[in-house]
């Protein structure tokens, strides 16, 4: 062949991969200075990335939200920081993001495309391997997941050093100082881009080790020898840096009803969901599905359509079983993936009771009891006990290791085939995959592009008003707190900061650190006592200002502009602040913010004006108090609820708990009220960490039954702040009590 026909094949293979790369970013909507692949994940996210260059380039830390305690990102850290280093040249937050997702989806595609040509696949051949990889539903369908999108898509990438590595040292002999050194790197980008896909990576390469163990014999002792630690040191140094960064060495696992809720129907393999992807919904094969229909969310049916690439991919094994030792070994990791998938019970078209469809809200129907499921599969045991997989709660995100199996497979078949008119057929095959992973492109590309429209609207809509009206550095309490994904971004880019934070985990953890008046506040709630907390917050100078805002912080940060729903509800509590003459409140369209008056600001946390604020705006005293039961939500064991009123039923048991609510370190009394006509063996307590640590017991007695209606009263003394505050009544088979409720009141503080 001559060497201008050599280059011809040359070129034509660069365009055609370069073409493959232009049409995947295309798909996953990360076109730079175009698109936006998602809206709320860009703005949490980059809110982290603008955090911590506002500290140092080498900071890795946001230091403006989930104030006082400096915040960790629970996730994506492979993605904030270098977003960050983006932001700190110039580009606009939301390009940024983009160009983030794009290299990072590159070194997918590579990774997909080094895969192929280590089985021996052409150039070209490969990248039409990476572009099946990169195409599919199960990265661009969870964009909106942010990290766990290209947590998914860098598996190839992932599993190619390890692959690599392996193969290389049991045909060579010998361990390559490169590849060594990949081995080690890549399981840290693992860990800090996704939780979910390391562990895939993390458990897949471990059984992939093991099966190159098992059967190359040969290099077996030189495996153990050398392989072996270098695996080992590899994920535990990369875990061991999460570990660190984090502060903990794991997250309070799930409950096996959300793991059962969040397991792979299998009809979501075999049948594709309308609306998702154009070849079936053109051929009108595809149905409808909602979550008022079936347990979990959207995500679990809307990324798991995967038959034709099973179906090929375990052709591809019986077709190379004999030829390749890897491909049994792909096949296991394949398996594997999709059983983990499943969760702990079989589920097959599994739909709600109608009964839970129309009384529960969603948040609780998302989760499946065990006795609506067919039978369990077994792997509850892991989901349960096992460190790592008890965190993986949304069981179904398994099937990328599984999809990445029988992907593998497909690419070996092809290296395999020799003859033209077999690699015809699958290439004609691996075309037809591809479409079939296609979505609506006209409107996923509309999508994106509007997306990138919204993220920049935030700023002119919301940054542009709130940096009139907040000083850079100055403290602020948005209330009431809920998940604030929004914040993340305001706050670092008005240069404040914030008690709130959005991600549950994040949220979960700056909670711990918060003073103690913020601890008060309820999640998402405008209670009795939230005027006078609000004045406390800004009267102990603990915060300089509090703003209100009347769109929700969290579904405001996925589509912009978001209604002004909460405007009505926070209505009286604006007026109340407005009649003291302590407070001035700046209403603004999506907004109001609170602060001292000019003439009181400097006073802040003096006893002047504390004493002011205690006969200008008498606040409830801090603790808890419950004064009424309802059917739906009284925590109970035994008894019944009349007309707010919980009744024994003569049954032993806890005829009230909870509420878990946070409680600082204070001298309480504690008050039950109510009336009993037989008391044997009632009695009531204050206790916490989930029941572990009791701070006090008293009896229940008759003796208060008089006009106070007094069961029980005592003094508690908390030495240090708790989370989960319980107050439980206990009653015998015997007793006869009416609970109106209790109240836990402070009256000294230390």
């Amino acid at each position: 062949m001559n060497i201008r026909l050599i280059m011809s094949h040359r070129m034509l293979a660069s365009l055609f991969t370069i073409a493959t790369w232009c049409f995947m970013l295309f798909i996953n909507g990360a076109v730079p200075f175009w698109s936006l692949p998602t809206l709320a994940q860009a703005v949490w996210t980059t809110g982290f990335s603008l955090s911590f260059i506002q500290n140092s380039l080498l900071s890795i830390q946001a230091t403006n939200f989930g104030y006082p305690h400096p915040a960790s990102i629970a996730f994506g850290l492979a993605g904030a920081y270098p977003a960050g280093i983006l932001i700190a040249m110039g580009l606009n937050p939301s390009d940024a993001y983009t160009i983030m997702i794009a290299v990072w989806l590159t070194v997918a595609f590579w990774g997909a495309w080094r895969v192929g040509r280590f089985l021996g696949l052409s150039a070209s051949l490969s990248a039409l391997g990476a572009l099946l990889w990169t195409s599919a539903p199960i990265i661009w369908a969870h964009a909106g997941y942010s990290m766990l999108s290209l947590g998914i898509a860098l598996l190839p990438f992932y599993f190619s050093t390890v692959v690599i590595f392996l193969v290389n040292t049991v045909t060579m002999g010998r361990a390559n100082l490169k590849s060594m050194i990949g081995y080690l790197v890549v399981p840290i980008i693992a860990v800090f881009m996704d939780g979910y896909s390391f562990m895939f990576f993390a458990v897949g390469s471990s059984i992939f080790a093991g099966y190159i163990l098992i059967h190359y014999k040969e290099m077996r002792t030189y495996l153990i020898k050398y392989a072996l630690p270098i695996h080992v040191l590899a994920f535990s140094w990369a875990y061991g840096l999460y570990a660190l960064y984090i502060g903990k060495a794991d997250y309070s696992p799930a409950l096996m009803d959300f793991f059962r809720g969040w397991g792979l129907d299998l009809s979501f393999i075999a049948i594709p969901t309308k609306g998702m992807l154009w070849l079936w919904d053109l051929l009108r094969l595809s149905v409808a599905r909602s979550d008022a229909q079936f347990f979990g969310d959207a995500s679990v049916w809307v990324t798991t359509f995967s038959l034709p690439l099973i179906l090929l991919g375990a052709v591809a094994w019986w077709s190379t079983r004999k030829s390749s030792r890897l491909a049994t070994g792909f096949l296991i990791l394949a398996l594997f993936g999709f059983y983990m998938a499943l969760g702990p019970s079989l589920k097959v078209d599994s739909t709600k009771p109608e009964s839970m469809q129309i009384a529960m809200p969603h948040q609780m129907s998302a989760l499946m009891p065990a006795d609506l499921a067919i039978a369990p599969t077994g792997n509850a045991v892991l989901s349960k006990y096992v460190p790592g997989f008890n965190n993986m709660r949304a069981a179904y995100r398994w099937s990328a290791l599984g999809m990445f199996g029988f992907w593998a497979l497909v690419l070996l078949l092809l290296a395999r085939k020799q003859s033209s008119s077999a690699r015809f057929v699958i290439i004609g095959l691996i075309v037809f995959l591809i479409l079939n992973n296609l979505p609506n492109l006209t409107g996923q590309w509309q999508a994106a592009k509007n997306n990138r429209i919204m993220f920049l609207a935030l700023d002119h809509d919301l940054v542009k008003p709130l940096s009139q009206d907040l000083k850079p550095g100055e403290t602020v309490a948005f209330l009431p707190y809920r998940n604030d994904f929004l914040v993340n971004y305001l706050a670092p880019k008005l240069g404040i900061r914030t008690f709130n934070v959005g991600g549950d985990k994040n949220l979960a953890e700056a909670r711990t650190h918060w003073p103690d008046i913020m601890k008060q506040f309820k999640m998402d709630q405008v209670d009795p006592g939230f005027s006078g907390r609000v004045a406390q917050l800004l009267a102990t100078g603990e915060a300089n200002a509090v703003v209100l805002p009347y769109i929700d912080m969290l579904w405001a940060a996925h589509a912009w502009p978001y209604p002004d729903k909460y405007q009505a509800e926070l209505k009286p509590a604006e007026k109340e602040l407005e009649a003291s003459k302590l407070f001035e409140v700046v209403h603004r369209q999506r907004y109001a913010v609170v602060r001292l008056k000019p003439a009181y600001a400097a006073q802040a946390d003096s006893s002047v004006l504390l004493n002011i604020l205690a006969t200008d705006m008498p606040s409830p005293p801090l603790g808890l108090k419950r004064d009424y039961f309802t059917t739906d939500f009284a925590l109970h064991q035994v008894g019944r609820v009349e007309k707010n009123v919980m009744f024994t039923t003569s049954q032993a048991g806890f005829l009230a708990y909870g509420p878990y609510q946070p409680l600082n370190a204070e001298r309480y009394r504690l008050t039950v009220k109510g009336e009993a006509s037989a008391i044997k063996d009632a009695w009531v307590d204050v206790v916490s960490h989930k029941g572990t640590i009791q701070h006090a017991k008293f009896p229940l007695s008759i003796a208060g039954n008089g006009p106070t209606g007094v069961l029980a009263t005592g003094e508690v003394s908390l030495d240090s702040s708790v989370d989960d505050i319980e107050v439980r009544v206990h009653v015998g088979a015997s007793d006869v009590v009416r609970l109106n409720g209790y109240e836990l009141i402070v009256v000294k503080s230390k």
